[in-house]
Order: structure tokens, then C-alpha cells, then sequence
């Protein structure tokens, strides 16, 4: 495949070429890739987001991975490969922080971003979540709330829904582009991959319900206590309505 260097959101990236030397451009995304080393996840940014200098060159590179197949393979497997919060160790937190990063990054331009939380203090025992909407181009809203005496699991989903209630908030069209992130495997699995919902059915349903009125919202996961900013901030929210439920 053949690739040229450009400028995305700040970074220094290579973007995939056609033969006639322009940028490939999928429903306004294109492929990009941090790296030129085989191996190297691929993923698609923003068309509109990409600077490219007049007469940069068009190299062949080895190939690389997309990012998309990287995830599902991950989803699939026992692990990130970040280990757990509290016990992963610091180059794990780093290539944990990067990643999320890397995939913020590679998000099209004016996609909405979201990050949800949920604390615990004793499972079960006083209860909080919060959430952080960052509006493209826009302010950031965000919102915590007492739960009372509820599991984390409970915590991790009610976030989820009041952030869509922050998107309404905002007036976010429902056909927008929005990514959210969450640090709750049980919470990816149960609303995006399809898990059965054993316990918790009630509120899984109506959240499914919800997010079906959002076609272009996608839910990710990150690993939480690595320095994400949002992520962390939404920790913050989840277990200040947990302390207030106390």
C-alpha cells in the first residue's frame, strides 16, 4: 500500500494513497497510521482533519493492522494486555494511556466525545456515577449522581444514561458521531457485544432502548486509572456521588 506523511490533528501520521498519489477517502474517513513499521495498527481519521504538504513523497510501507480487527481480536480474547486498576504495572499504564490516546486521536473530525463512570464503596454499598460529555466545538458538560446503596455494575449503567441525557442537554442531533468511552468491561459487554443480561435486566433494556435512538453512537472501552484527562474526571464525578450517598 502506498502512504504519504501528513499533518492530523497536530501529529505527524501517514495516510493511505490511491495510485493517482490522493488521499483514499471512505465515507469522509481515511486509513492513517502513527507508525511506518509492519505491524502498525491502522486506523481512520477525518478526511477534513488531514494537512498535507505539497510534494511530500509517497512511500510503500510494510503492511499493517487495522484497528478495528485489533479490537475485535481483543474483545475476543482474556485480556487487554493493560492488566487490572490497581494491580497493572507502569508500563503497562503507559501503553494503556497511549492507546486510548492513539484512538481519540484517529477519531473523525466533530465526533462528540463521551467518558462514563461508576463507583462503589463496598459492592454493594454507597453508589455513585458520572459522566463527561465534550461537545465538538462545543462546552463540556458534565454530571454526578448519588445512588444510594447500588452495585458498581449499577453505577457503570446509569452513567451511561446520564450522559445521553447530557447529549440531549446539548442539543446533540441524534445522528451524530459519538464516541464513548467506559473503563467497565461488564458495561461494553452488556450494552455493545451482544452479553445477556442476567442481573441489572430492567435498566439494560432501557439503555438499549435509548441508545437506539443514537445509530452513530459507538461504545468503546479504556482502561481507567492511566491518565486519561476525561476518564478521570469522570472517576471524580462517580465517587463524589458515591461519598454523597454515604
Amino acid at each position: 500500500m502506498a502512504w504519504v506523511e501528513v499533518e492530523f490533528k497536530g501529529k505527524s501520521v501517514w495516510a493511505e494513497v490511491g495510485a493517482d498519489g490522493a488521499l483514499i477517502s471512505e465515507g469522509g474517513r481515511t486509513p492513517i497510521r502513527y507508525s511506518p513499521k509492519a505491524g502498525a495498527k491502522i486506523y481512520r481519521g477525518g478526511t477534513r482533519g488531514i494537512s498535507r504538504a505539497s510534494g511530500s513523497p509517497v512511500k510503500e510501507l510494510p503492511d499493517g493492522v487495522s484497528a478495528d480487527d485489533a479490537k475485535k481480536k481483543k474483545s475476543s480474547s482474556r485480556g487487554s494486555g493493560f492488566g487490572s486498576a490497581g494491580t497493572r504495572t507502569a508500563a503497562q499504564a503507559r501503553a494503556a494511556k497511549a492507546d486510548a490516546r492513539s484512538r481519540i486521536d484517529a477519531l473523525p473530525e466533530g465526533t462528540h466525545l463521551v467518558f462514563t463512570d461508576g463507583a462503589c464503596h463496598g459492592n454493594p454499598g454507597p453508589a455513585g456515577s458520572g459522566a463527561v460529555v465534550n461537545i465538538a466545538g462545543g462546552p463540556t458538560l458534565e454530571k454526578s449522581k448519588a445512588l444510594g446503596i447500588a452495585t458498581n455494575n449499577v453505577g457503570e449503567l446509569t452513567a451511561v444514561g446520564m450522559a445521553l441525557d447530557l447529549l440531549e442537554q446539548g442539543e446533540v442531533p441524534k445522528d451524530a458521531t459519538i464516541a464513548l468511552f467506559t473503563d467497565s468491561k461488564y458495561t461494553m459487554g452488556v450494552l455493545a457485544q451482544g452479553w445477556k443480561a442476567k442481573a441489572n435486566r430492567e435498566l439494560i433494556l432501557e439503555i438499549r432502548g435509548r441508545l437506539k435512538d443514537w445509530p452513530n453512537l459507538e461504545i468503546n472501552w479504556v482502561a481507567g486509572h492511566v491518565g486519561v484527562p476525561e476518564n478521570e474526571r469522570a472517576d471524580e464525578l462517580a465517587t463524589l456521588g458515591a461519598r454523597q450517598s454515604g
